[in-house]
C-alpha cells in the first residue's frame, strides 16, 4: 500500500455500518466487497469514527448508516457537517434473512447494515430540521403527559373499585372527570389514615398533571401563533374536526407537505395503508398496517369522525361504505380521502371548502 500517496483512496467508496448503543458503537467497515475491519467505539464519538476513516482511507468517499432509535439524529448531524454521507434507516425496512435473525449479534448487525448499504438495499428515512425536532419534542411531551394522567385516573378508579367506594351516580363521571367529581373523591372516608393517604397522593399527582398539561398546551398555543406556523394552522383549522392542537401535530410531524409527491406516500407515512399478503394469484389484504406515524394516524382518524358529521360528501361516502363493511373500516377510507384533501389545500395554500 502506498502510504505516501494522500489520494490513494480517492473516488473509492467506503461503507460503514453502525450498531448504536448507549455506551458503545459496533462499527463495521467495508471497502467494496471486502470487509476491512470491525471495531468498537466506547464511549460513542463521531470524532473517533471520522479519525479512523481519515487515517485508514485518506480521500475516500465515506458512507455511513445506522438505525433510527433512541439516539435520534445527532449522529447524522455531526457526520453530515463533516461532509460525510449518512443514512438513517428504519429497523423495519432492513431486509433480514432467517440466518441473520438466528445469528444476531451487535457486530453482525453492523456488518449487515454496511453490506446492505453497499448493495443499495437501504432507503433512508426523512430527517426533520433541527428546530422542527425540538418543536416535535414539545408536542410529544404533551402526549406523554396525557398518557401518564390517564394512568393515574385508572389507578384511582381501581382503588375505588377495590375498596367498594362507588359514590352513586358521581362514579359514572369518571369519563369526564369534572371538578365536582374530583372534589367528591377527596371527601371519601377510609378506615385508616394510610388508606386515605393513598387517594390523597393520587389526587395530588392528578392535579400536578392537569397543571403541567395546561402549561404545555399554552406553549403549543403560543407556538401556533408564531410566523412559522400561524398561516398553516389557519388553513388546517378550516378542515372540520381539526383544532389548533391537532393542526400543530400535523404540521410538526409531517413538516413540508410538498415532500410527498403523491397522496399514497403520505398515507404510507401516516400508516393508512392495508397490510397485504400476496402469493401467486392470491392477494389477501388485512387491516391497516401497524407501521406509520402513530400520532398522525390517531389525529386523522379522530378528525374523520367529526368531518363526516359536517361534510355531506364525506357522510354520503361513509354511508355507502358501511353497507358493505364495518364503520371502523369505513372511517379508515374516509381518513384517506380527507388526508388527500388536506394535502391538496396545503399545497395550494387555500382553505377547506365544505360541500353545501
Amino acid at each position: 500500500m502506498r502510504k505516501d500517496n494522500k489520494n490513494y483512496f480517492s473516488e473509492i467508496d467506503i461503507y460503514v455500518g453502525l450498531d448504536v448503543h448507549k455506551n458503545n458503537w459496533d462499527v463495521s467497515i467495508y471497502v467494496g466487497n471486502i470487509h476491512f475491519k470491525s471495531i468498537s467505539i466506547s464511549p460513542p464519538s463521531c470524532k473517533i469514527l471520522v479519525d479512523v476513516l481519515e487515517k485508514n482511507f485518506i480521500g475516500g468517499r465515506y458512507h455511513v448508516v445506522y438505525e433510527a432509535g433512541f439516539s435520534g439524529f445527532w449522529i447524522y448531524d455531526e457526520l453530515t457537517e463533516k461532509g460525510i454521507d449518512c443514512v438513517v434507516v428504519s429497523p423495519a425496512d432492513i431486509p433480514m434473512s432467517n440466518k441473520n435473525k438466528n445469528f444476531k449479534t451487535d457486530r453482525n448487525d453492523s456488518k449487515q447494515l454496511a453490506q446492505k448499504l453497499r448493495s443499495g438495499l437501504l432507503e433512508g428515512i426523512h430527517i426533520p430540521e433541527k428546530v422542527q425536532r425540538e418543536h416535535r419534542a414539545l408536542l410529544r411531551l404533551r402526549n406523554k403527559y396525557v398518557k401518564d394522567r390517564t394512568r393515574i385516573k385508572n389507578y384511582i378508579k381501581s382503588n375505588l373499585m377495590f375498596f367498594g367506594k362507588v359514590i352513586g351516580k358521581d362514579y359514572e363521571d369518571t369519563k369526564s372527570w369534572s371538578k365536582r367529581f374530583i372534589e367528591s373523591l377527596s371527601g371519601i372516608e377510609y378506615l385508616s389514615k394510610e388508606g386515605k393517604g393513598v387517594i390523597t397522593e393520587l389526587l395530588k399527582m392528578l392535579c400536578i398533571y392537569d397543571e403541567t398539561l395546561k402549561d404545555v398546551e399554552k406553549r403549543i398555543k403560543q407556538l401556533s401563533l408564531t410566523q412559522q406556523y400561524n398561516q398553516d394552522v389557519e388553513i388546517l383549522c378550516s378542515v372540520p374536526g381539526i383544532s389548533t392542537l391537532s393542526a400543530m401535530v400535523m404540521l410538526i410531524e409531517i413538516g413540508d407537505f410538498n415532500r410527498f409527491t403523491d397522496t399514497n406516500k403520505l398515507k404510507s407515512y401516516v400508516g393508512l395503508i392495508p397490510q397485504e399478503h400476496s402469493s401467486g394469484e392470491k392477494e389477501i389484504k388485512t387491516g391497516i398496517t401497524k407501521r406509520g406515524n402513530k400520532f398522525l394516524k390517531k389525529i386523522i382518524i379522530e378528525v374523520s369522525w367529526v368531518a363526516i358529521r359536517k361534510d355531506k360528501t364525506l357522510l354520503s361516502t361513509y354511508t355507502r361504505l358501511t353497507k358493505r363493511m364495518k364503520g371502523s373500516k369505513a372511517i379508515i377510507i374516509i381518513a384517506g380521502i380527507l388526508l388527500n384533501r388536506i394535502r391538496s389545500i396545503m399545497r395550494k395554500r387555500e382553505q377547506y371548502k365544505i360541500a353545501a
